[in-house]
């Protein structure tokens, strides 16, 4: 800071110098760029446990579902859409989204149905409890298995059910069961 003498009496005359206002932009911009690269680095650890997240939480969670309700059908049939399973037309044993399973009643219980079927508008894997496959069309999901997935594919092969799940951030996981039968 500068300061000025005049004859008869001091004054101070308040400012910064050219080279400190340079000097403390500077140290301004230094600091700018590291919280900048900082922050570039948090979000990129953000986005790898985001990718991971799939991997990690939602595929056991969606595996355990899937083996738990396939289990303990007595029959599945698989389809490319809603329209195809709920007309009993088109089946498939490769790139069906929609798979029907069929619970086989005991007694007073009556024969019941399942679907789990993906929404490719949505992106969720969905879960219909009805008593009859002619209630598919009007039917409303019971829930939802999973609302972090991009793609579901039922297949069978060698004999064995598969589906393929793709993560959002395109992570694969497939899981393979069986029926009672």
């Amino acid at each position: 800071m500068k300061t000025h003498l005049t004859s008869n009496k001091q004054s101070v005359i308040a400012g910064f110098t050219l080279i400190e206002m340079t000097v403390v932009i500077s140290v301004g911009l230094i600091i700018a760029t590291m919280s900048l690269t900082l922050f570039n680095h948090q979000l990129g650890i953000y986005r790898i446990i985001n990718a991971q997240n799939f991997l990690i939480h939602e595929a056991p969670q969606v595996n355990n579902t899937l083996n738990r309700v396939v289990s303990r059908a007595n029959f599945f049939r698989l389809y490319p859409t809603l329209d195809d399973a709920e007309r009993g037309i088109n089946s498939t044993i490769t790139d069906a989204q929609v798979m029907t399973l069929q619970f086989t009643g005991t007694g007073q219980i009556p024969n019941s149905f399942g679907v789990i079927a993906f929404d490719p508008s949505t992106r969720t894997l969905n879960y219909y409890r009805l008593s009859s496959l002619a209630q598919l069309r009007s039917a409303t999901p019971e829930w939802r298995i999973s609302g972090q997935i991009s793609n579901a594919t039922f297949l069978i092969q060698n004999g064995v059910l598969r589906t393929r799940l793709t993560g959002i951030n395109g992570a694969e996981i497939i899981h393979s069961t069986t029926t009672q039968r």
